[in-house]
């Protein structure tokens, strides 16, 4: 650039530096003059700088599903405990025998499973430490103790048991000690469920003639039933926050998972599939269920949010993956060393 070239570069510079100045300064001298003229007085605005548009956010990640959950399986022969995160990785097994064992149950800690075990020749409970450790016995009937629920206060365990004639509804200590018997029907009780506040056990019953979820005192009192309908009602798992009972039921010709509040009114199918769905099991924060279908051709573990959608298989395997039951924690595991 030549050295005439330069010199008008500069000027026109200064003289739009010059120009915005003077802008600058009339628009407060507008101001201060606008404020001490008559009122109706018409003043062009200065113009006022645009204001940057902000750029789309990214939307956050879908939360993924709190805590672990066990299953049974019979991926490596007979049926046993397995674990995994809630959302399906980490799978592992964490009992190890010839033996049929099957009903996880979690302790309110997390730290401890009840399941379902013929190790010893006879189906009783057992309680083992959720990395596979500390394998204990809590029954020793001739008879079968199974289907095992912890209270969430951690001081009981439900079970069933036909130690006194048909199949009815026991509790016990944490130990194994004090085992009694909450149930007294000619007909089988089972699959006991505790509520949040340990004051009530849900279970169901075919005392009337058909397979039914009733709901009674702690101590066995007040059984009183919650559903009526022609079909069977199975598997009831109350909510965290004890106001609902989901349970699966027939009653439109396959089981389908279902919730309903505690007194047993308002009803509500929650997914509609020809596969069976069944076994539904609350996350410990109450917005997912896991359950059991086959939908797919085999039994897999599937969960879904608490209103039914973003049904999800969590399994994939030939073998059967059945009876999910959410830890009460948040925890995650990469699998059982």
């Amino acid at each position: 650039m030549t050295l005439r070239g330069r010199g008008l570069g500069l000027l026109a510079t200064l003289i739009g530096v010059s120009l915005t100045a003077v802008l600058l300064l009339a628009c407060e001298s507008q101001e201060e003059e606008a404020s001490v003229l008559p009122t109706g007085t018409v003043v062009s605005p200065c113009p006022t700088p645009a204001t940057p548009t902000p750029g789309p956010t990214a939307s956050p990640p879908a939360p993924s599903p709190p805590g672990r959950i066990a299953f049974t399986s019979n991926r490596d022969g007979p049926s046993g405990i397995y674990i995994m995160n809630a959302d399906g990785t980490g799978q592992a097994s964490l009992t190890d025998t010839s033996a049929n064992e099957r009903d996880p149950a979690w302790s309110p800690d997390g730290s401890k499973i009840a399941f379902t075990s013929d190790r010893d020749g006879n189906t009783e409970i057992y309680v083992i430490s959720a990395d596979g450790s500390g394998q204990t016995r809590l029954t020793n009937n001739p008879a079968r103790d199974q289907g095992p629920a912890w209270s969430p206060d951690g001081s009981k365990i439900a079970f069933t048991s036909n130690r006194d004639g048909p199949s009815g509804i026991y509790v016990m200590n944490a130990d194994g000690s004090e085992q009694t018997r909450l149930t007294d029907s000619p007909a089988g009780d089972f699959s006991p469920t505790w509520s949040p506040d340990s004051s009530k056990i849900a279970f169901i019953s075919s005392r009337d003639g058909n397979w039914e979820v009733y709901a009674m005192n702690a101590d066995g009192s007040g059984q009183t039933r919650l559903t009526n309908d022609t079909v069977e009602d199975l598997w009831p798992a109350w909510s965290p926050d004890g106001s609902k009972i989901a349970f699966n039921s027939e009653r439109h010709r396959h089981a389908d998972i279902y919730v309903m509040n505690t007194d047993g009114s308002e009803q509500i199918r929650l997914n509609n599939d020809l596969g069976e769905d069944y076994q539904p099991a609350w996350s410990p924060d109450g917005s997912w269920i896991a359950f059991t279908s086959d939908r797919d051709g085999n039994r897999e573990v599937y969960i879904m949010k608490a209103d039914g959608s973003g049904q999800t298989n969590l399994t994939n395997n030939p073998a059967y993956d059945v009876a999910p039951t959410w830890s009460p924690t948040t925890s995650s595991t990469s699998g059982i060393p």
